[in-house]
């Protein structure tokens, strides 16, 4: 009778756990967009991991897959890598343009394959060394949305909540948070764009052009990056701007060594205000986090600094077939000794193709992998 009972016992314990494991898989898989599975391959698209990784281990997780199944990440809908796991390494390679043509967005307005889709972005900017007050701080929270027109055609907008201001006299009220519309292409294989217009972040507005050369198998990538942007700034109930004056022309080489995921980036050419010079960066790339160091000469300077991007807990907030709350996959922030000069000035646009594609390294998401056993 003791066995009998042990055995109903050990029946019901293992159905338990396989009904939390399958209920765990199916909350997983709600983080996934667009999924298209075959017998060969799986493309999908997500935008809660900032490394791009811990989406193709989690959705493999999601699937049950232990196969040796190619799987095709997105990127606004555009495929571009296939990555396959071999049993202690992994593959990973550009695809053709044949290939592409296969997977990702075909038609305009794709609002049935993806959520509708919220996240949380908090922004910080500050100012160090006042006798009165040693930080002067600008802090915001922006509830964002992205939504998708097209085949790598994506327009972010969302609000502003500002929470505290003691840098500047911009108002505290509600506001229309950076507001642009991106095209992201893919040609010949190795070949990014990335173009940008609307209302960008650090108070410009205007185009933005950014072409990359970048091979997920070789260690150089070299990219150039151009706009024409003016003065913008949104305060209470009222917007301000001023006719488009900025020119920005810069251009960049890098090396990747693989042992250590690290970039040795060369770049240089006009920034914003006219302000000329070269800049050197040295990029660690960790499994979640980045941080880099840089040294920075133009005709208004020089100086030293640093920046990291970090992932934001607590990623998925609210999730389901149709909607989905979340913070923003990285918070990036960049800070430069010398400050008052206008030295090196720029912007951001939602990426930076340098920044993103690197994240797609195969070798960065080998020594993952390999770290791992």
């Amino acid at each position: 009778m003791k066995k009998f009972i042990s055995c109903i016992v050990c029946f019901y314990i293992i159905i338990d756990i396989s009904c939390a494991q399958k209920e765990k898989k199916a909350q997983a898989f709600l983080k996934y967009e667009y999924v298209v599975k075959d017998s060969i391959k799986v493309s999908y698209e997500q935008r809660v991991y900032r490394n791009p990784y811990n989406g193709f281990v989690e959705l493999r997780y999601a699937l049950s897959d232990t196969t040796e199944q190619k799987y095709i990440p997105l990127f606004q809908g555009v495929p571009f890598v296939s990555y396959q796991k071999k049993s202690k390494t992994l593959v990973g390679e550009l695809l053709t343009e044949q290939s592409q043509k296969k997977f990702g967005i075909r038609q305009w307005f794709p609002f049935k394959e993806y959520k509708v889709d919220f996240s949380l972005l908090p922004q910080f900017t500050a100012k160090f060394g006042n006798f009165d007050n040693p930080v002067e701080a600008k802090i915001n929270l922006l509830l964002n949305t992205q939504l998708y027109l097209g085949r790598g055609l994506a327009l972010t907008t969302g609000i502003a909540f500002p929470l505290i201001n003691d840098l500047d006299k911009q108002s505290m009220r509600l506001r229309l948070a950076p507001t642009f519309l991106n095209k992201f292409l893919v040609f010949q294989r190795a070949n990014f764009m990335s173009l940008s217009a609307g209302l960008f972040y650090k108070d410009q507005y205007g185009i933005n052009m950014q072409y990359r050369y970048f091979d997920v198998n070789k260690h150089w990538s070299f990219g150039l990056e151009g706009s024409y942007t003016g003065y913008y700034r949104i305060s209470g109930d009222y917007f301000e701007y001023q006719k488009p004056e900025h020119i920005l022309l810069l251009g960049d080489i890098s090396y990747r060594i693989y042992k250590h995921d690290l970039t040795l980036k060369l770049s240089g050419g006009q920034y914003l205000y006219e302000d000329r010079g070269i800049r050197f960066d040295f990029i660690r790339q960790f499994t979640n986090v980045e941080i880099g160091f840089y040294v920075l000469k133009t005709m208004n300077g020089t100086s030293v600094g640093f920046n990291f991007a970090v992932p934001i807990p607590p990623g998925s907030i609210l999730k389901s077939k149709h909607f989905h709350w979340r913070t923003a996959d990285e918070f990036r922030w960049e800070y430069l000794y010398v400050k008052g000069y206008n030295m090196g000035e720029r912007y951001r646009t939602g990426y930076q193709l340098d920044e993103k594609l690197r994240m797609y390294h195969s070798n960065y998401w080998k020594n993952q992998l390999r770290n791992n056993y």
